[in-house]
């Protein structure tokens, strides 16, 4: 859990200290044009696999059994790995992406 509240407390900072150095009119839009994109993917993505954390926990508390256990933890298993290949897609709309519209957004200022 507290990596959570670490990433919340490092986007907030990003952000205020980017309106700070740029002014409120070119903060916002690099903000917009940069940072948005990805983290509105990426943060999701943390808060589902912080509640498959905690559903596999439950579950095994739940029920004991050997079988059980092997299930639950294949699935949360399956389920991060998917996670894992959505967090790549947005480390390559990060890079790509969002480069070029901050590109095309600061020949527009």
């Amino acid at each position: 859990m507290e990596q959570y509240v670490l990433e919340a407390l490092h986007f907030g900072y990003s952000i205020s200290s980017v309106i700070a150095t740029l002014g409120v009119k070119g903060g916002m839009t690099f903000i917009l044009s940069s940072m948005l994109l990805q983290n509105i993917i990426f943060i999701p993505i943390l808060f589902a696999l912080a509640i498959s954390g905690i559903r596999l926990y439950k579950s095994i508390m739940k029920d004991r059994r050997r079988e059980n256990i092997k299930l639950e933890i294949l699935r949360h298993t399956i389920f991060c790995a998917m996670l894992g290949i959505v967090m790549i897609l947005v480390s390559l709309i990060e890079t790509y992406v969002s480069t070029n519209i901050l590109m095309l957004t600061l020949n527009i200022l």
